[in-house]
């Protein structure tokens, strides 16, 4: 007798079968440069695979140079019902801020939505941004 696992889903997108295959991850690898020159944001992120997970490396503007907020864990999410990764999502918390960053990937432009929260007792307002990189 076959037994048949259920699964939950709350919408049809759900109902993925099962695969033990790795999210191909490409198509977000590389170097990304923000479109907008004279960010506030991020100026500059790096996406690497190492050790079959995909690594954010972000650049925060700031002059003269931007910040490195070192490397952290992202996790990507396949486009459809594919295996290549066409987003991801990061998180950073760094001395009172806490940042996540949302993504997604199409046609060569890598849209980033950053979520940014002060938990420093600062008084300073949560904020949002969207911002578009290229290669």
């Amino acid at each position: 007798m076959t037994q048949t696992t259920q699964h939950a889903h709350y919408m049809l997108a759900d109902k993925r079968p099962s695969i033990k295959e790795p999210i191909e991850v490409s198509p977000l690898v590389g170097n990304w440069v923000n479109t907008k020159s004279d960010t506030n944001y991020l100026v500059r992120v790096v996406l690497t695979e190492q050790d079959d997970h995909l690594v954010f490396q972000g650049y925060g503007a700031n002059e003269p140079s931007p910040i490195d907020w070192g490397k952290v864990e992202a996790v990507p999410y396949a486009v459809g019902t594919s295996l290549t990764a066409g987003g991801f999502h990061a998180f950073y918390k760094l001395d009172g801020i806490e940042t996540h960053l949302v993504a997604n990937q199409k046609l060569g432009i890598l849209v980033i939505q950053s979520y940014t929260r002060y938990v420093d007792g600062s008084g300073r307002t949560d904020h949002f941004a969207r911002e578009f990189f290229h290669r």
